[in-house]
């Protein structure tokens, strides 16, 4: 009987953490973990109380209507809460009031407090708060089989605790941040309807745009960043374990996030090109082991198994003379591109010494969909996109812009070629290091 008994509560205690992990939001979580609580026990009333970022008890869960008589803003013993906050353990009082122990405290006597059962909410190392229960009508009300099943739900609720609260932080970054991208967004269309009016205005609307695009993802660039930051940290499970549906939603988060930092990290380097501040810290480049670098990070960028990613590179070629940093960004936002448009077939490197002997030159050729001839001579302008057949490949037009300003900066040139249902071939040279 006492082992039908224990495989009862043993599955309780399972379904209980299930649809703990399962509940994403922080109010309807505490509830049910209250509700679970009292249901485990013998206790008249229950507080579910939480620390703030203040170091503050925060009653978030109260259950039970208060005793006659009695102060609704204190209804408990705060000082219990506390030392079971302080000695990270779970304190059981059988008879409060005639206790050695808790006779120091007024509140315990005040309160005629009898049976109480207070557990610690502990994630790893963090206290989060404690499940306060209490009887005042009877003594001996909670024994040690009480105080493992409150220990058992504790500690599943505080992970799940941790894990709702991170949600709730994380919604509240993603909320302000398009609150910020709405905003700004709504001040960069009404530049771009002003710079309609005329020339001479849409030069000057055209240097206050660049400014407040600077400033803008100058602004958001750290948000982005710590939010990034936490979901890697979710994603590694720093906080607990999660459940298969909180990974594919992080993972969804994580991929988004990363997009409009992408976002923002371009229209950051556009803007400092078009002012004249982007410094370049050019360097005599080996161009084999340079290409075979970059390869491995292009690789990461091929999502299609039918698209074949390969490297040809001429031998022996001399050295050029460019800002490492900038050139792989060039490569990579070209790699970028056609792995973009092209779901199979190949995507090419091909780098050998230029006509002129004076640059090499780097040719990235793809099997994709292929620019329609009427985009070709804006393919490099700002905002630019060109109207592909699908039209729902995700982009600012901003990356080939940036290409051409970093190209044009290292003395070199860039253009492509390309046929529709073909497939396009960007090229650029660099100068070559001619001396020793």
């Amino acid at each position: 009987m006492k082992n039908t008994e224990n495989a009862l509560i043993l599955q309780r205690i399972l379904e209980v953490s299930r649809r703990m992990s399962a509940t994403r939001e922080l109010a309807p979580l505490l509830h049910y973990i209250m509700q679970q609580a009292l249901e485990f026990t013998n206790a008249e009333h229950g507080y579910l109380v939480l620390i703030n970022e203040q170091g503050e008890l925060d009653f978030r869960v109260i259950h039970g209507k208060p005793y006659e008589g009695e102060d609704q803003n204190s209804p408990v013993s705060h000082s219990i809460i506390r030392e079971t906050v302080q000695r990270q353990k779970t304190l059981i009082l059988k008879n409060a009031g005639e206790e050695d122990e808790w006779q120091q405290y007024k509140s315990i006597i005040q309160l005629r407090l009898r049976s109480v059962l207070c557990v610690p909410l502990i994630a790893q190392t963090e206290v989060l708060g404690v499940i306060y229960l209490e009887n005042r009508k009877m003594v001996n009300a909670f024994d040690s089989s009480a105080q493992n099943l409150m220990e058992t739900l504790a500690s599943q609720a505080a992970i799940a605790i941790k894990n709702a609260q991170l949600n709730e932080r994380q919604q509240k970054i993603q909320d302000e941040l398009e609150l910020i991208v709405q905003e700004r967004t709504r001040e960069i269309d009404q530049l771009r309807i002003e710079a309609e009016i005329g020339w001479q205005t849409a030069l000057e609307t055209n240097r206050l745009r660049t400014a407040l695009l600077s400033n803008i993802t100058h602004d958001l660039r750290s948000p982005l960043t710590i939010v990034i930051n936490t979901l890697n940290m979710m994603r590694k499970e720093e906080f607990g374990p999660t459940t298969p549906l909180q990974r594919e939603w992080i993972e969804r988060s994580l991929n988004a996030t990363q997009q409009v930092l992408r976002l923002v990290n371009d229209i950051f380097d556009l803007s400092k090109l078009e002012q004249g501040e982007l410094e370049l810290f050019t360097e005599v480049i080996a161009v084999e082991p340079f290409i075979k670098q970059t390869m491995k990070i292009a690789e990461g960028l091929n999502r299609h198994e039918h698209v074949h990613l390969e490297a040809q590179i001429e031998p022996q070629l001399l050295p050029i003379l460019a800002d490492p940093d900038r050139l792989q960004q060039i490569l990579i936002n070209l790699f970028s591109n056609a792995f973009k448009f092209t779901q199979q077939g190949h995507v090419i490197l091909r780098v050998y010494l230029a006509a002129s002997a004076n640059f090499v030159q780097f040719e990235i050729e793809d099997t994709g969909e292929g620019i329609p001839s009427e985009d070709l001579p804006y393919i490099f302008e700002r905002f630019h996109q060109a109207h592909t057949q699908l039209h729902k490949h995700l982009g600012t037009g901003l990356g080939l812009a940036i290409c051409r300003e970093l190209v044009t900066r290292h003395g070199g040139e860039i253009w492509v070629e390309s046929q529709r249902g073909v497939g396009s071939t960007f090229y650029f040279t660099i100068p070559c290091v001619t001396h020793p």
